[in-house]
């Protein structure tokens, strides 16, 4: 009953740039790169993100990473891969051989920039498949992950959807309604952004939210929900 003393009241909505701060920036923020200019190391960050690795033992291992050497790549590998493996990354070996593969790739093919590796990629599927043959064991996600903070950058970056984690939270925080395709979530999570004075980046937003959507709104674990008791879905609906 609305009238009712008992009624639960509905969570007070959360702002943008209060779910960044509680959440955090992008991985790029976080690490004090700027993704086209530092794309090399972002390149690396993406790779190792995109494995599943732990976001903190992640920055760590860039930090822990030699430079690019000129030397063979096979004892590059090695010092790579132990330098993931100190930091607990999984599958370090492996995960090695792509990281020093494609970073090698990206600067023998492309001088290390993304506006070479852009240029004349019309769109996504261009795009996306001249990253993806910077090694093997560069996939989708990776690509993906990669293009993220890209894409007022790179016209073809544009259509990159959003992160699944992200779409999750945004639905439920009511930052989008479901009724648009994946061009249209995007141009409405930017509009959104548009009319907050305070808003912070759309990739520090779609990092913030992807956060928050792999804890619980992706998979329906509302008990694990890190906003508590303010989780919309933990909130009034859950009782109906």
């Amino acid at each position: 009953m609305r009238g009712s003393t008992d009624a639960i009241s509905p969570p007070v909505a959360l702002h943008p740039a209060e779910i960044v701060r509680r959440f955090g920036p992008h991985a790029c923020a976080q690490a004090g790169l700027d993704p086209c200019a530092d794309a090399l190391a972002w390149l690396a960050l993406a790779i190792v993100l995109a494995s599943g690795a732990d976001e903190t033992r992640a920055h760590s291992a860039l930090r822990a990473l030699p430079p690019p050497d000129g030397a063979d790549p096979h004892a590059e590998a090695a010092v790579v891969a132990a330098a993931l493996a100190r930091e607990r990354v999984p599958h370090a070996e492996r995960l090695a051989a792509t990281l020093v593969r494609a970073r090698r790739a990206f600067a023998s093919r492309w001088g290390g920039s993304l506006e070479r590796l852009a240029s004349d990629a019309d769109d996504l599927e261009t795009l996306g498949a001249r990253i993806a043959a910077l090694a093997p064991g560069v996939g989708r996600a990776t690509v993906l992950r990669f293009l993220r903070p890209l894409r007022d950058r790179f016209a073809a970056a544009r259509e990159v959807p959003l992160a699944a984690s992200a779409r999750a939270a945004a639905l439920h925080l009511d930052l989008l309604d479901g009724g648009e395709d994946e061009a249209g979530e995007l141009a409405a999570l930017r509009a959104r952004l548009a009319h907050d004075p305070d808003a912070p980046s759309f990739a520090d937003l779609e990092a913030a939210l992807e956060r928050l959507g792999a804890a619980s709104c992706l998979r329906g674990r509302v008990s694990r929900c890190p906003l508590g008791a303010e989780c919309p879905v933990s909130g009034p609906k859950a009782f109906d």
